[in-house]
């Protein structure tokens, strides 16, 4: 696969059984290039029909042509019912997603994962994000084996953001070949055309042949109190505009629903390793 390793904490050869973790399907094309070369599990959380359609066969389509493996964990709920699942802080459903994920992560042995980057932008990648911190630290507690934990952003031309590279990140160029393939797979998926098109309009088809991984630390820190998301800002527009019934905020629904995760994943990494590898990797709820 034509694709070059520029930087980075950790060479990808390093690594035998990667995992790929998204809210919403569709997001596997920002990581198109390390999709394609790597092969990883897939997991999608919701079916992506926030916008009115389901993306789930678009995604599945392009995973298979990328000889990716769809995991158990694929659409395990609609975005309907996790905005719904948020709104009434329900986290006995993001709980038993955590431990599914960690199930399958020892499971399968996964030993590097990428996924969302938490970015204030949508409630549902954020909370991606929590998840997979979640399950990666039950995984590594269950078998003592270190999984490399990366996320990737989104949103950075919606929010115009400063982009900053560090020496966590890990940078990948695309070649010629496999940018245009890139470029292709996206405005073949026609569920994203507009967000698509305003990409490709602010950043130019350039910007998309470097890819970059962040990698994540492995301190936990608890969830605090943080300015305004930009999610609270576009949801009393739209409830303003008859769209939506109620607005989704960050300290009201996001916060209890964050610490309720972290605790969830502190309290379990305490139980004795014997009991922790046998209930996890029996795929059974981890019950304290």
């Amino acid at each position: 696969m034509k694709i070059s390793f520029l930087c980075g904490p950790e060479r990808l050869n390093e690594f035998h059984r990667p995992a790929l973790v998204v809210a919403h399907p569709g997001h596997e094309l920002k990581v198109f290039g390390w999709l394609q070369a790597n092969t990883p599990r897939v997991y999608v959380l919701t079916d992506g029909s926030g916008g009115g359609t389901p993306r789930l066969a678009s995604t599945a389509k392009l995973l298979n042509q990328a000889g990716a493996i769809s995991d158990e964990v694929f659409r395990a709920i609609s975005d309907a019912e996790i905005y719904c699942s948020i709104l009434q802080k329900q986290t006995a459903i993001f709980l038993g997603i955590v431990d599914a994920l960690a199930a399958s992560f020892v499971g399968n042995g996964i030993d590097f994962v990428a996924g969302d980057a938490a970015e204030g932008f949508n409630p549902t990648h954020d909370i991606c994000r929590a998840l997979v911190n979640a399950a990666v630290a039950i995984a590594q507690h269950a078998t003592g084996r270190t999984i490399a934990n990366y996320e990737f952003c989104l949103t950075e031309w919606e929010q115009h953001c400063l982009e900053i590279h560090d020496q966590r990140c890990l940078h990948l160029r695309l070649e010629d070949g496999l940018l245009r393939r890139k470029l292709r797979s996206a405005a073949e998926y026609t569920e994203l055309k507009q967000e698509i098109e305003q990409a490709i309009a602010l950043r130019g088809e350039e910007y998309f042949r470097v890819e970059c991984l962040r990698k994540i630390g492995d301190s936990f820190p608890e969830p605090e109190p943080a300015p305004k998301p930009y999610y609270e800002v576009f949801g009393e527009t739209r409830v303003a505009q008859g769209k939506y019934e109620s607005v989704i905020r960050y300290e009201q629904h996001m916060l209890p629903i964050l610490k309720a995760v972290r605790a969830h994943a502190l309290e379990i990494t305490t139980v004795s390793d014997t009991l922790l590898t046998s209930t996890v990797a029996a795929g059974q709820p981890l019950l304290l």
